[in-house]
Parts: C-alpha cells; structure tokens; sequence
C-alpha cells in the first residue's frame, strides 16, 4: 500500500487582475480547476462578470510518499454559455515547495503560453496552503469519535456514550469488561471520558489499539481519507462508519456535503429520487452496522438502552423554545415547500410543533373523495404494498421472528390476517407527520405494546432484525364496510418516542380524516388488510416486487375493495 504522508489542504482565495475575456461586458466570468497527476481533483464555483473574483473554494489534497516531487496545478477558464470555455492561464506549484512551509499564502502570477513560445502574465491568484500532520489527522479523528458518540454537546463520554462507542466497534464486547474499561480509561474519575483519554486508550492501550484496528480493517489510510474529505456536515467518525458499513457517500450537488442516500420511486414524476438521510438516523444505523460484526448488537441490551436514551433527550431538546432555531436549516436542507403549510412558521413555539405541523386541506386532496370503496394512502410517506404476509417477509422485511402474532399479541387477531394482505408505509423526517385513515368505518379499540426504539430505515428493515415486531406501537381496528376489518399499526422508531392518537374508539369516520401524528423522527405505518378484500394499485405492487419504495402522498390511491 502506497503510504499517505500528509494531507495539503488547498484554499483557492480568489484572482485579481483578470483579462477582459467578454468584449462587450469588458470583464470575465471565472472558475478554477486543480489538477493532480494530470487529473482534476476540484472545481470551484464560476464568479460571474468580475475580473477579480473571490471564491474561498477548499480542497483536502493526499498526498502519498511516492508522489511527493509531482507538481500541483490550478487552471483558470473563463466560462461561456453559448460555445467552448476560454482558457485564461495557469500556475504550477511543485509539492515538495508547499510540504516545506507548514503554512503557504501566496499570490502567485497566472501564466499562458502563446503560440510562438512567449509567457504572458494573466493576473494572479491567492493560493492558501496549509501541511496538515498525521498527528492533527489523529488528533482530529479522536475528537470526531467523541463528539459522535457524545450526545451532551460537551465532547466527553458518560457510560451510555462510551457503551455505544464500544459496542459499535466490537459488538462481542462483554458488557462488565465495558464497564471496566470505562472505570480504567476514566484516568481523573469523573465519570466522564474526555478526548485525551480516549486518545490515550486508542494510542496507549492494547485493548485500545486492538479496537481501533477492527474499526480500520486493514486500511491504514482510511483516517486519512475520511479526513480528506470531511466538512461542517460529514465529519471524520460519519465517513469512517459510512464507508465500514458499506454506505454510499454522495456529494449533494449544491451543498457539497457527503450524506448517504436512499433512492425511492416518486410516483408524481415516475423518476427515481434521492431520499436525504439525516445525522440521528446515520447515529442509529452506525450503532447497529458500523462492523461487520455490529448486526448482532442490536439485540443486546446495551444499544437498547442507548436507544431509548437517545429518544429521550432528543425528545427534550426538540421540546425546548430554543429548537426553534432548527426550523429554517430543516426546512432549506429538505427543500420543503412551506406553502402548503397551514400556520406560519413564526408561529411555532419549538421544533417538534413544527415537525407534526398541519397542511392546509388543498395541499392533499382525496382521491375519489365520495367513493368509499377506494382506499387511500394513510401519510405522505414511501410505500410497499404485498398481497401476501409471505411475499413481503420474502422480499422486505427479513427480521428472522416476524410474525403476525409477535406483531399485534392477538392470536386471535393474527389467525384473522394469516393470509392477509400488507402496507408498510415508512415517513422519512421531512414528511408531513400527521396520519390519516385509509378506509372509512368505526374505530375500533387501539391497544398500545410498549418495545424498543430501532430505526424504521429500510437498512434495518432488510437486515436480521425485528423492527415492527419490537418496536413500540399502537394497534387500531377499524370495522370498515368495504374492506372488512382493518389494523391500523401506528410504529415509533429512534427519536420516536411519542406516537398521539387523535381518534376515539366509537368513533365513524371518513376516510382522509386525521387518526394522529408522531412526534420527531422517521416512523413507520403497517396496515392489515384481510384475505381477498383489497386489490391494491398495480404501480404500487411493480415496485414493491422489484423491491423498491414508493414515493407517494397522503390520501392518493391505494387500492379498491373486492368485497
């Protein structure tokens, strides 16, 4: 393996002294490129109609032992919406002059050649380099570990924390040698582990070492790539578990920041779309799979506990009058459209209000509003719909003890449904989080089983793990004159501690009507159709046998009865 020396982080600042490249606006519309090993590595952003342009661009550059003597070389081009780009000129900076001055800030002359040999000056460009250290890499990478794991926003690690941390890099960790572990690696005994004494563990210890290895995997250069190409938003810890659990780090396109993706079947545009995972979801899924061996620590009651604690103060802080300031950034990062919203958005008084927030009735409207034998989705939502129990635990949900009684703890109920039909309807945060009815008909009773917290992400879903079966729910029968009885199975998942019912058994309702809503975080909606009383869309049956998800809206067609 071709060993990483250093990283060069690269700020192209900005240009002066441009050349007029349009006649008639009598200036420029500028970007830069570097190249490395004859190959780009970055682009900037295009400044239009400046000859001075300012772009503070970043890039981390990894640099590795044999590469060393190559040269770095920035390009600049004048950019034009009609024909070919305009080259303006270039400058090339040997590696080994930037790896000897820890920091470099420049004003370097922008060169071109003409065609009969002769330079010509161009202006210049600032160039701003920085040597970043393997110690820095390290430094950096210990307090990514801890401020990831740490969920007091103070960078130490309680007892809950570090079990997390530990369970996550070695699910086999027995849970008194964690417990000893922490006691020892706690050096000032204050029941906290800061980031130099979790250095200390790693860089210090056998046990410490022997766990970070197993994070590596043999790669020893995968901190300095996770650290090449972290930002604000994708930290160090989040591109080493990305990458150790087999994610897909994307570049969102005018964001740039690396976030894992999930791609689903938008039935309005019938295109595939990209569904934003965000970070507490990441957290969960990472505590679970983050190692080849992390599967199977879900199941022990260390991540449980983390999970609910989790929940908890996750609930707390989006209580708070101060996660008001969580509202705008939720709302650009999920591009919402705030026009369909009900109450203005001055109007919420903390997060979670805004979160299960209502629609104004036009931004839903139901499909065959006065025909009653047409079924409807229950929530904004991505779909999976199965004929059959048995055709969806063979294509979706591979939890090795789902089953309907676990499920809804009726054996009565259960033998009901044996051959029934399934929705799982699965809301992502940035969907609207109120649900309502698929069918119309009579409440039924509504019987709460108290369980766990896992994540309802579809990673989860298809791996050994009984999400809906242990996970905390709400079950509610509707006695429906046109598909018979029907469960409606309202599920939490992680930061889903609070699931509220707004029916009342007795009560004859009309499909569309509002049933309740989750509080914050992704949640899950399971309906329970008996044998031969739905033929649901043929859309929706394509796409959940290929298996993938779809995109769909509340109260849009789900299906027609066949009683």
């Amino acid at each position: 393996m071709d060993k990483i020396e250093n990283i060069i982080s690269i700020t192209v600042c900005g240009a002066r002294n441009l050349p007029n490249m349009d006649l008639l606006s009598q200036s420029a519309d500028p970007y830069c490129e570097i190249f490395f090993e004859n190959q780009q590595v970055f682009k900037t952003n295009i400044i239009k109609k400046t000859k001075n342009p300012t772009w503070n661009a970043h890039y981390n550059l990894i640099v590795q032992e044999s590469k060393s003597k190559y040269d770095i070389t920035f390009k600049l081009w004048d950019w034009d919406k009609t024909s070919q780009n305009d080259y303006i000129g270039k400058v090339e900076i040997p590696l080994n002059e930037i790896l000897n001055k820890p920091i470099n800030d420049e004003w370097y002359k922008i060169l071109k050649e003409k065609k009969n040999g002769k330079i010509k000056e161009r202006g210049e460009i600032h160039i701003l380099t920085k040597v970043i250290t393997k110690e820095e890499v390290y430094d950096s990478f210990v307090t990514s570990i801890t401020k990831h794991f740490s969920h007091n926003g103070d960078d130490t690690l309680n007892i809950t924390d570090f079990t997390g941390l530990i369970t996550t890099l070695n699910s086999e960790f027995p849970e008194p040698d964690i417990i000893q572990l922490f006691k020892k690696t706690d050096s000032d005994s204050n029941e906290t582990i800061s980031v130099s004494e979790l250095k200390h563990l790693f860089c210090e210890t056998e046990q410490g070492k022997e766990l970070i290895d197993t994070l590596f995997q043999g790669n020893t250069n995968l901190m300095w790539e996770a650290y090449a190409i972290s930002d604000s938003y994708s930290t160090i810890a989040d591109n080493i578990f990305h990458k150790n659990f087999g994610g897909t780090l994307k570049s969102d396109s005018d964001s740039k920041q690396k976030i894992k993706v999930i791609y689903v079947h938008d039935r309005e545009s019938g295109k595939l779309v990209e569904e934003k995972i965000p970070h507490y979801i990441e957290v969960s899924l990472r505590i679970m799979y983050s190692t080849s061996g992390g599967r199977s620590a879900i199941n022990n009651s260390q991540v449980k506990r983390l999970m609910r604690y989790l929940t908890t103060k996750s609930g707390k802080k989006y209580e708070a009058p101060e996660s008001i300031k969580e509202i705008q950034p939720f709302i650009k990062f999920h591009s919402l459209n705030v026009d369909e919203i009900l109450e203005p958005i001055s109007s919420f008084k903390n997060f979670n209000q805004f979160f299960y927030r209502k629609l104004k009735d036009s931004a839903r409207p139901i499909a065959s509003p006065n025909d009653p034998k047409i079924a409807i989705s229950p929530a904004d939502c991505r779909l999976n719909v199965f004929p059959t129990i048995k055709l969806a635990t063979e294509l979706w949900i591979k939890g090795k003890n789902f089953n309907l009684l676990t499920l809804i703890q009726d054996e009565q109920l259960a033998k009901q449904y044996e051959d029934g039909s399934l929705v799982i309807a699965r809301l992502a945060p940035q969907d609207y989080h109120r649900f309502h009815l698929p069918v119309s008909g009579k409440i039924g009773k509504s019987t709460p089983i108290d369980g766990e917290l896992y994540t309802v992400n579809p990673i989860a879903i298809r791996e050994n793990v009984d999400v809906y079966c242990e996970n905390k729910r709400i079950v509610t029968e509707i006695d429906s004159k046109e598909f018979g009885k029907v469960l409606f199975i309202s599920v939490g998942a992680t930061l889903v501690g609070s699931i509220h019912l707004t029916t009342k058994q007795g009560q004859i309702l009309n499909k569309g009507d509002e049933q309740g809503y989750f509080a914050f975080g992704g949640s899950t909606i399971l309906l329970l159709f008996e044998k031969n009383t739905i033929e649901f869309d043929n859309d929706l049956i394509v796409n959940s046998l290929k298996p993938i998800e779809t995109l769909v809206k509340v109260n849009t067609s789900l299906g027609k009865s066949l009683l």
